[in-house]
């Protein structure tokens, strides 16, 4: 189970709430349109559904009631833009007509206890997966600011899509087998990863985001949390950073991970930088990200993982093998 907050207009929210249903827009660019699928692709039935909606507040609770669908019937009064990338929630808990106010929100970011909800990041994007445990502080102040509890409302006029279109990932090769852009790598990724796949290669995670802000004006591309229960006590041993290339991983790409290592030690894991997993996927690596990677491991016993990418084409799916590195 995720969680998720959706940034929403005051009367697109009304609309929202009355019919059920959410969206996302169509870019006009490919590189924006692969970023907004592989934000939309992170979604799964029963995820948290939370709206910011401007001027107001953070409102809760819902869950996402299906799979995430393509569809472009008006349901917004903006004619403009369709936001087709959708999908449909039912209420849950309870009512809770007070949301949470930015200030309250802004607090809990000073003391770190939200990180990876920025209203001014350096990608403009209207959808945010947060952690459960974000979830949770958000629904504490939710539950503080309705202390009656009152009974979830339905959805007054649900939403039924006339046709759930698949939302596509464009695993088309540009020369040399490498993808156009980046996007559609994290997109692939974020599929996979969010139906559960690919612990065999990063390990049993509990939760996966993606392009997640931090505070040197850059996006982490995919964090994953590692979460163990031992005889029903929950424990968090470990973080994974991915960093993604569409083609070739240069130094500059190492430099970018192992600012995400450190930052993740200081922030998240009282410095210790045995929590962090840390990961280039590409379809090559410079000489010297090996060679770095090789001494690293000889000199601090501790490594950066290097992944190739292959796309093969006859089955429009990606093969992910560890490079060795001696």
């Amino acid at each position: 189970m995720g969680a998720h907050i959706f940034l929403v207009s005051e009367n697109n929210f009304e609309v929202c709430i009355r019919r059920g249903v959410y969206g996302c827009v169509m870019p006009s660019t490919e590189w924006n349109k692969a970023e907004i699928i592989a934000g939309i692709l992170s979604i799964e039935p029963n995820d948290l559904v939370f709206f910011y909606v401007k001027n107001r507040g953070v409102y809760g609770l819902w869950r996402v009631a299906d799979e995430v669908y393509f569809d472009e019937s008006k349901v917004w009064s903006d004619d403009k833009q369709l936001f087709p990338y959708r999908f449909s929630f039912e209420s849950t808990v309870g009512h809770f007509p007070v949301p949470v106010s930015l200030s309250d929100v802004l607090d809990l970011r000073d003391k770190g206890r939200i990180w990876t909800f920025d209203l001014n990041p350096v990608q403009q994007k209207n959808q945010y997966k947060i952690t459960i445990d974000e979830a949770r502080e958000l629904l504490r102040l939710l539950l503080r600011n309705n202390p009656i509890r009152q009974s979830p409302v339905g959805i007054p006029d649900p939403y039924v899509p006339s046709v759930r279109g698949t939302i596509e990932v464009d695993l088309a090769s540009s020369q040399g087998g490498a993808l156009r852009y980046e996007g559609w790598l994290n997109a692939w990724l974020m599929r996979s990863l969010a139906r559960g796949g690919l612990k065999a290669l990063f390990g049993d995670y509990r939760e996966c985001l993606n392009l997640v802000p931090t505070t040197f004006n850059k996006v982490m591309d995919i964090f994953l949390t590692h979460v163990t229960t031992v005889d029903s006590i929950e424990i968090l041993h470990k973080y994974t950073c991915i960093e993604l290339k569409a083609d070739r991983a240069n130094e500059q790409d190492l430099a970018q991970i192992l600012r995400y290592e450190d930052w993740l030690a200081r922030r998240l894991a009282a410095g210790d930088k045995e929590m962090i997993q840390s990961v280039l996927v590409a379809r090559r690596f410079a000489d010297g990200v090996i060679d770095y990677v090789r001494n690293r491991r000889r000199i601090e016993e501790k490594t950066v993982r290097l992944i190739i990418y292959r796309v093969d084409e006859s089955r429009q799916d990606i093969e992910l093998q560890e490079s060795a590195v001696a």
